[in-house]
């Protein structure tokens, strides 16, 4: 995505680019009367349509930071409080919640937008005009599940914005939303592209959709939970629902796990799709670029979300070659993984996932000209001889201290040395985040599959084996668990697979353990092995019952007259 202008009412002046072949328009004035008049048109439209996506506000950083990065696996490495629902310390006036809203509100309008012209001109082919429906469609739906995730009840708007006046909107129960998101899903299903059919992750595909639509059902099942109500017959069905609709996607064999697992943020950084020829990577928040004077689709993920270099080496040149790159690239490691975090992987020995997630080494620099990486420093008890680091390259490994016993460790899943795009901007990365991954497929049916049987399946043991086979860690096929027993087995498989990918939060409300996890960690963080200097950590974990919702921001309550009570605790 390139640089973009936000729509005006119905129509105004947008920039229209990105960063794959799908994605590359350049910026177009319209106007209803002079646009959509044909195929060009509509898919320059439709990338517009798509772009709020990558924008900074949603996955191209503060979504995943934070807003959706506040759970028991994570906090902040700062020494002050702030704003925000990661440090469970938000407002109903807090930035990045109103930004976020808005955000989600720009793609639907203008998703309604587009729908309302596809057929403008009925000389445009018809299977052209189905596709860009379809996919228009899903992308509405897509942003009111983000909105029903996050608020409730909503307002639910189908029609263009086309006047100043009339603008206020009543919030319309989430049930009836989930229905008319359901619904378009479905019905955008068949017109939408296979996976087979592109060679990029940024563009929705019957996957995609199938995909998200599992991921709604369940969470969906689990709503009565932050209601503090008792599940009704319905939830049953929402399971089903869930397992079908990943079940598709599994059956129509065109997704497996790249192994090993490193290798799915390798390519996210790099900008590779289906580099091993199983595309793991179903859909992606695409970025591109490096802030320079033509590409603006620049994201920040692994510059907060990522390994951590306290040296910033974006204009140096002549640096010590590192994994094949000339620059491991700048991060303020703001996001950091919590002991909870770090302890399951060392019970499980889970070495893949836990080296990768969690940053087991920090680089070494010469303090004297030529001032450039030396090499790694690999934390006390961590060394893994071979693991990310090329024959005969010298590494080190730190001396034990009181300090090692801390064990804090920066969150390490996007990492900045594997970026390919020169030279590296200090805030802005390339890299693109995973929206959903064929492993969370395979965990949602084993999820779905085992709150619909008595005790666990063949095919729910078959699914979540898989995925901790590639991890490395003991399958679980043969164990005879109970029902609750491979629930709680789920619960530590989604934590340890999809850390730092912002699901976890969602996770843990629509379980009905938000709260009381949250609060758990209060006493975690003051345990032995977390040093003084580390537990004002402690607040970021002071949530209540309030935080199983966003609140709806002051800027949409104090010009919209027709919403006049906010979430509960807000």
């Amino acid at each position: 995505m390139k640089a973009f202008k936000i729509f005006i009412l119905s129509f105004a002046l947008i920039g229209l680019a990105s960063c794959s072949d799908f994605l590359e328009k350049e910026p177009h004035t319209l106007t209803a009367e002079t646009f959509f008049n044909n195929a060009n048109e509509l898919e320059a439209f439709l990338t517009g349509v798509y772009s709020p996506i990558m924008q900074e506000h949603f996955y191209g950083n503060n979504y995943p930071l934070y807003n959706a990065g506040g759970d028991d696996l994570t906090f902040f490495q700062r020494s002050s409080a702030v704003s925000s629902m990661l440090c469970a310390n938000a407002n109903s006036s807090n930035t990045y919640i109103s930004t976020y809203w808005r955000i989600l509100y720009e793609g639907v309008s203008r998703a309604n937008i587009l729908l309302a012209n596809v057929d403008k001109n009925p000389e445009i082919a018809q299977s052209v005009r189905d596709r860009v429906r379809a996919e228009a469609l899903f992308l509405r739906s897509f942003y009111y599940f983000n909105l029903v995730q996050g608020w409730g009840d909503v307002p639910l708007r189908l029609e263009p914005t086309v006047k100043v006046t009339g603008l206020d909107a009543a919030r319309t129960d989430k049930q009836v939303i989930y229905n008319q998101i359901i619904s378009d899903i479905e019905a955008a299903i068949p017109n939408l592209l296979t996976a087979t059919d592109i060679s990029y992750t940024g563009r929705a595909t019957q996957s995609a959709a199938k995909g998200i639509l599992a991921r709604i059902y369940l969470f969906r099942a689990g709503e009565h939970f932050r209601d503090n109500k008792p599940a009704g017959p319905e939830v049953s069905g929402y399971f089903a629902e869930a397992k079908r609709w990943a079940l598709e996607v599994k059956e129509s064999m065109l997704h497996g796990l790249v192994t090993p697992y490193s290798r799915v943020f390798m390519d996210l950084a790099q900008d590779k799709y289906n580099s091993t020829g199983v595309r793991e990577s179903i859909w992606e928040a695409e970025e591109a670029g490096n802030r320079g004077t033509v590409e603006q689709a620049a994201g920040r993920i692994g510059n907060t979300i990522g390994f951590g270099s306290s040296n910033d080496f974006s204009s140096t040149e002549g640096i010590k070659e590192l994994m094949g790159l000339a620059n491991p690239g700048y991060s303020y490691k703001f996001a950091y993984a919590s002991l909870k975090l770090y302890e399951m992987y060392e019970a499980e020995g889970d070495t893949a996932r836990g080296d990768w997630n969690i940053a087991n080494y920090e680089y070494t620099f010469a303090s004297t000209a030529p001032k450039q990486v030396t090499g790694r420093k690999y934390y006390f008890g961590k060394l893994r001889p071979g693991t990310f680091v090329p024959n005969g390259y010298t590494f080190t490994e730190e001396t034990a201290t009181v300090s090692n016993r801390t064990k804090t460790r920066c969150a390490a899943k996007y990492r900045r040395e594997y970026e390919v795009v020169g030279p590296k901007n200090k805030n802005y990365t390339p890299i693109n985040f995973p929206i959903l991954r064929y492993s969370d497929i395979l965990l949602m049916i084993a999820e779905a599959d085992n709150e619909l049987t008595a005790v666990p399946s063949d095919l729910a043991y078959e699914c979540i084996d898989a995925v901790r086979v590639r991890a490395g860690i003991t399958p679980l096929t043969g164990a005879g668990l109970t029902k609750e027993q491979f629930r709680d087995f789920i619960k530590k498989e989604r934590a340890m697979e999809f850390a730092f990918e912002a699901l976890r939060r969602w996770d843990l409300i629509r379980w009905g353990d938000f709260t009381v996890t949250m609060r758990n960690m209060q006493a975690v963080v003051e345990q032995d092995g977390w040093s003084s200097g580390l537990k004002y950590a402690a607040a970021y974990y002071n949530a209540s019952d309030a935080y199983n919702y966003f609140p709806i921001p002051d800027t949409e309550m104090s010009v919209n007259k027709l919403i006049t009570v906010n979430n509960p605790g807000w």
